[in-house]
């Protein structure tokens, strides 16, 4: 669809325009929609978004009362890409629930000037007393406020609000949130170089998905044990010289490489919980996975919560062409973890994208397949109502024409404006559920 200079039709003209869209539209089939899709299962009254994984049409709705978020309540539908069978229907839901909530009187903006610290975002919920972010002692009725704000030292605060009464609940508990990327010198005696793009590629996705990254060229030992040893660093990666059990992160006196060891990582881990991601840049970094390596230290030998991303062979011939797609492939990986794709299907579909790097298993993989670094935020219904008056109708619809091909109108998630949303926009037209 080409809508150059389309903007500068007149309003009447641009109108007129979108009806006729719609009246097109509204003539394609919609037999692949969500709602008649999982109709036959019961559940054609709910919000369902759609995200094809490996051979898998999966569809999650998050339950929402009165527009809170109802925490751990869901419906999961895994259903075969080809034949639409049911795979699997996964659910957690409350029946202690009423329909509606009570009426809210603090506003998120009155929520957000109750706490210290600058106000990064906040959410509003009913909390589960199933809950391990909210662990209040007793479980809030109202709907509440979750407010995440950073203080003068840089760290994160959750402030739970209550949203009817006003009254401060408690504080939650926020995920880590730092990560580290890390580049060693390319070439020694004197040092030189590092591989700048690498890292500082990998410090704007880990940015990205919420976790505040401090890159460094050349770290010393005790600038890495300070991020390894920690209980804020839930990311790291590292691109240097090196194996499965050693890379020279640093640079000694300016001419010699400073090791750090597999054995410096599990000292400095005793007592700390296993590292959520790493990714092992050195060429042989995931060529071995067992005891006394990165791949296994990092996560303290666990197959539950962590994973593990790398290189094997990097510098040898056969993976020669890989390199020259090294940064396009970790961009693909951490475009789709940011999505809230778990780490080994951001793998597998990055492989996809970049097959020179799966036919000589130049990349690897090592961890829990099921484990994500960044958990699917849940998405109050109706996202076409862009003017937030209740329905999906004409407005909003000129919204979305007059955002096409910038981010403002996306609804698919994937950064712009195009075709697909437009459907997505009128397969929900009329009020909001």
């Amino acid at each position: 669809m080409v809508l150059t200079g389309f903007m500068r039709l007149p309003r009447a003209h641009l109108a007129a325009l979108a009806f006729g869209l719609l009246l097109l539209l509204c003539t394609l089939s919609s037999a692949e929609a969500p709602a008649e899709l999982l109709g036959q299962y019961g559940d054609e009254d709910k919000h369902f978004e759609e995200i094809e994984i490996g051979s898998m049409r999966v569809f999650f709705h998050q339950r929402t009362i009165d527009g809170a978020a109802v925490e751990k309540d869901h419906i999961v539908y895994q259903l075969d890409r080809e034949t639409g069978r049911l795979l699997a229907r996964k659910s957690h839901w409350r029946g202690d629930l009423p329909a509606s909530l009570p009426g809210r009187r603090i506003s998120r903006r009155q929520a957000e000037a109750m706490v210290q610290g600058a106000v990064l975002f906040s959410g509003l919920y009913v909390i589960s007393p199933e809950s391990d972010v909210f662990p209040l002692e007793k479980t809030p009725q109202n709907p509440c406020w979750a407010v995440r704000s950073m203080d003068e030292h840089g760290r994160h605060i959750v402030t739970i609000v209550d949203a009817v009464s006003g009254a401060i609940l408690g504080q939650g508990v926020p995920p880590p949130y730092t990560a580290f990327s890390l580049t060693g010198p390319v070439y020694f005696n004197p040092c030189e170089h590092s591989w700048h793009n690498w890292y500082l590629s990998a410090r704007s996705w880990f940015n990205t998905m919420g976790y505040s990254t401090e890159a460094v060229e050349w770290p010393t030992k005790t600038k890495l044990q300070s991020h390894i040893q920690s209980t804020e660093t839930a990311m790291f990666y590292e691109l240097a010289h090196g194996g499965s059990t050693s890379f020279a992160s640093g640079c000694l006196g300016g001419n010699n490489p400073e090791y750090t060891t597999a054995a410096d990582v599990e000292a400095w881990m005793l007592g700390y919980e296993k590292m959520p991601f790493a990714f092992i840049g050195s060429c042989g970094g995931m060529c071995s996975t067992g005891n006394n390596t990165f791949a296994y230290e990092f996560r303290k030998g666990s197959n539950e919560n962590a994973a593990v991303v790398g290189y094997c062979g990097m510098g040898d011939p056969q993976c020669a062409e890989c390199w020259s797609y090294s940064i396009e492939w970790q961009n693909a990986l951490f475009y789709y973890m940011s999505l809230g794709w778990t780490v080994n299907d951001a793998f597998v579909q990055a492989n996809a994208d970049y097959p020179v790097c799966a036919d000589e298993d130049c990349m690897r993989f090592a961890g829990d397949e099921d484990f994500a670094v960044v958990p699917v935020v849940p998405r109050i219904p109706c996202p076409a109502d862009f003017d937030k008056d209740g329905d999906v109708d004409t407005a909003d619809l000129l919204f979305l024409l007059a955002a096409w091909d910038t981010p403002d109108g996306d609804l698919n998630g994937d950064g712009d404006t195009g075709s697909a949303d437009l459907l997505a926009l009128l397969d929900a037209w009329g009020d909001c559920p």
